[in-house]
């Protein structure tokens, strides 16, 4: 078994380095693909399963993670709160971009091989029983790497609490305010005292959280399929598509994203911005502006908007000679690279197309929105980009 996702490639690294013998570690693997490895549950800083190593007898095998500390927790929260993938983490994806503790405030959410400790029935741990117990949680990551964050003590309503604990703007928590102390004899006879129940025979509280899988491995669950209306949906554009093709009056767009985008924004309740971004690879954001492009200018907008190219110098500096007289103001130059030019000043960009069309561009805090439908030459463009951000900014006045 290979790992195919960054998570669970990140994992069997770690773990790996954990294992006391690595070649046990790799023969452990044919343990776990023959579905020696069953009753896996995986909770909050443990993984514990059934190991059956060929006719031997089978063994409980555990592994224990150390969870986020507390600081690591307010650090991670604030990185992710404010960082772009919130609504991914929201909408239960773990982006593959968290890899990168730039993204995480420098706090690795894949565990260090000094986190990992090892126990299991046979009484001779680190052994084959708990290599193969890992194995099947690289297994697991494969097909669902936001159980890495159940590992780690961070998933469900605890991320979530922690990801609006840390939004901007959030109000911190109040503390509880007692109006007198009461003295402990009298709190005592106030009420009979409840003990609490007997923890689990393993050692371990009920974890609400945890997770259990069937005894045998299984392949990644597949997508969900698409909603009947929908197919019904796809099913018309397509005959549309063939349709414009065959009469000579469409083109085949051999990008998969652009036509994802056409697609999504053709259909009704394609689904959460998150979740089609998280399967294009794209950030929600990112998709967004696509959206509004192609809204704004179909698929030649989301071709300016998705397609960086080196355009001819001589066009290039034309439009900045074409543009510099309408400028509101000067003080800045303006700057020319690939097929675009930009008025950094007042938040203005044109790009030109391979077609020799130019499309108006605005800035926003999510990066350069198409702002109308293309120009013949850069100067329309720009007085076109130049009204949609003086009426952005009428309509939304910044806050003071």
């Amino acid at each position: 078994m290979t790992p195919n996702g960054p998570w669970a490639l990140a994992w069997q690294l770690a773990a790996q380095q954990a294992a006391a013998h690595q070649h046990t570690f790799l023969q452990a693997s044919a343990i776990h693909l023959a579905g020696g490895v069953g009753d896996l549950t995986l909770a909050a800083g443990r993984a514990t399963g059934l190991v059956t190593a060929h006719q031997d007898e089978p063994a409980r095998a555990q592994l224990n993670l150390v969870p986020f500390t507390a600081d690591e927790l307010a650090t991670l929260g604030a990185a992710l709160a404010a960082g772009p993938h919130r609504e991914l983490l929201l909408a239960g994806h773990l982006p593959a971009a968290l890899t990168d503790s730039d993204h995480t405030g420098d706090v690795a959410i894949t565990p260090d091989p000094a986190h990992f400790t090892w126990d299991c029935s046979c009484g001779q741990a680190p052994c084959r029983h708990t290599a193969a117990l890992a194995h099947a949680v690289t297994d697991r990551l494969n097909a669902d790497p936001t159980l890495l964050l159940l590992l780690r003590g961070l998933r469900g309503h605890r991320l979530t609490q922690l990801l609006h604990d840390h939004a901007p703007g959030a109000r911190p928590k109040r503390q509880h305010q007692y109006a007198a102390f009461v003295p402990a004899h009298q709190a005592f006879q106030a009420r009979q005292a409840v003990l609490p129940s007997a923890p689990a025979a393993s050692g371990f509280l009920p974890d609400p959280d945890a997770v259990t899988f069937a005894d045998a491995p299984l392949p990644a669950p597949p997508e969900p399929a698409p909603a009947l209306a929908q197919l019904r949906h796809l099913a018309a554009l397509a005959a549309d598509e063939a349709r414009h093709l065959l009469a000579g009056r469409g083109t085949l767009d051999n990008d998969p994203v652009s036509d994802a985008v056409r697609i999504a924004a053709a259909l009704p309740g394609a689904g959460k911005v998150p979740d089609l971004a998280h399967r294009l690879g794209l950030e929600p954001d990112e998709l967004r502006l696509l959206l509004n492009a192609h809204e704004v200018g179909g698929a030649a907008g989301v071709r300016a908007a998705r397609t960086d190219f080196p355009a001819d110098p001589t066009q290039l500096e034309r439009a900045q000679q074409a543009i510099a007289p309408l400028r509101p103001a000067s003080r800045a130059p303006l700057s020319a690279g690939d097929n675009q030019v930009t008025d950094a000043l007042v938040g203005v960009q044109v790009r030109v197309d391979a077609d020799g069309n130019w499309h108006p561009f605005t800035a926003d805090d999510s990066g350069w929105r198409l702002a109308g439908p293309a120009a013949q030459d850069a100067a329309g463009a720009y007085r076109s980009a130049l009204s949609a951000r003086r009426t952005r900014t009428r309509t939304f006045p910044p806050h003071l």
